[in-house]
């Protein structure tokens, strides 16, 4: 009897040690299936951001702009630019200045636009009167514009000599220009801090983008 005891008390053993094995397991099971699952939503949500930051990468840059640099640099020719970029940083994109280009009748620092072209002059040569395009196809030296100021370009000192624009208000132009980009229409000019619709009407006949 005592014999037979025993066996029946192994035996109960072993099924609760191999219960509790099968039970280690299931929950081991349940916690890597839950682990997996959340790592693939994680990833899932992830991959998604990164292809929607992607798809906006590519809609801004979209909007290409291109200026056309002629005269005294080694490659002259048409270059993509970004609304950043001076003309000095164009020079650099078209190898540089040739030796006998004359930078100082020029304004390196001026801000490019689209279809924007620049002339660099050899030395001895007048700039004013070198014919040149300017970004609206017409021109440079066409009288009907010489006098307008644009506002994509227009230094604080040009902007001051437009009635009613003082050096805090330049400012403030040149500050929505840097932060919102280059004007797209005179319109435009409204959205800048101070600038009403009234200041606007007495502009808009002197002004161009």
């Amino acid at each position: 009897m005592n014999r037979f005891k025993k066996v029946e008390d192994k035996k109960w053993l072993v099924l609760g040690v191999v219960s509790i094995i099968l039970v280690s397991v299931f929950v081991l099971i349940r916690m890597f299936s839950t682990n997996k699952i959340i790592v693939e939503e994680t990833t899932t949500i992830t991959t998604n951001s990164t292809l929607r930051e992607n798809i906006e990468k590519n809609v801004m840059s979209t909007d290409e702009m291109y200026v056309d640099i002629k005269g005294a640099v080694i490659n002259p020719g048409i270059y993509q630019v970004t609304g950043n970029m001076r003309v000095l940083n164009v020079v650099e994109l078209a190898g540089g200045f040739l030796s006998d280009a004359d930078d100082k009748q020029v304004n390196l620092s001026e801000r490019v636009s689209d279809q924007m072209v620049i002339y660099i002059p050899k030395e001895g040569e007048a700039l004013d009167d070198i014919p040149m395009l300017q970004s609206n196809g017409k021109d440079k030296q066409d009288s009907s514009k010489s006098d307008l100021i644009n506002l994509n370009t227009a230094t604080i000192d040009e902007l001051k000599t437009l009635n009613g624009i003082g050096e805090k208000k330049a400012e403030s132009i040149i500050k929505y220009r840097e932060e919102k980009g280059l004007f797209k229409k005179i319109e435009d000019l409204k959205n800048v801090d101070g600038i009403g619709e009234k200041t606007f009407e007495s502009l808009k006949s002197l002004i161009i983008v």
